[in-house]
């Protein structure tokens, strides 16, 4: 009995430890899918004139992974517009968007695309989606220089701490 509980013990361990990977492996895919949707998003407006609440329909059915979630977040709030701005929609949209796994930095840079879109002419638009492209592939950098030097740790961390738990009980 003790040997299968210290292996049950480090199993679970080991899977919280994978967990930590996981997530970070996430997090460099989903800013890779929202640098992805930007594009796309700059070119139905600036290139297509598509109105927003075809893009974000568009990308709610075909953005790359979880950030389809932030466009459908963004396109159920768009019902509101008129009572809201599309700032705060937008804004709400980030916020409400957990999925993504950003941090408070990456949300608030994200959040200022709301401030533009639809407001100004599309040469502005253009520039305001560019520079926040820009600005979320620094964050890309550093999610995958974290996810480089972190994987390890949160992997042996996990058996590490099975272990060091099994050698306590027993």
């Amino acid at each position: 009995m003790r040997i299968l509980g210290a292996v049950l013990v480090v199993f679970s361990t080991a899977a919280i430890g994978y967990g930590g990977v996981k997530r970070l492996r996430e997090r460099v895919r989903n800013l890779e899918g929202v640098i992805a949707a930007l594009d796309v998003m700059e070119s139905e407006i600036c290139s297509h004139l598509t109105p927003m609440r075809e893009v974000l329909e568009m990308l709610s059915n075909d953005a790359p992974g979880q950030s389809r979630k932030l466009f459908e977040n963004v396109a159920e709030g768009m019902c509101a517009l008129g009572r809201c701005s599309f700032y705060s929609i937008w804004r709400e949209g980030v916020e409400n968007t957990k999925e993504l796994l950003l941090k408070p930095e990456e949300t608030e840079t994200l959040s200022e695309l709301g401030l533009c879109l639809g407001r100004y002419d599309v040469r502005e638009q253009a520039e305001v989606i560019s520079r926040i492209r820009r600005r979320l592939e620094i964050f890309l950098k550093r999610a995958e220089e974290e996810r480089e030097r972190d994987t390890k740790m949160h992997a042996f961390f996990g058996i590490a701490a099975g272990l060091f738990a099994v050698i306590i009980l027993i």
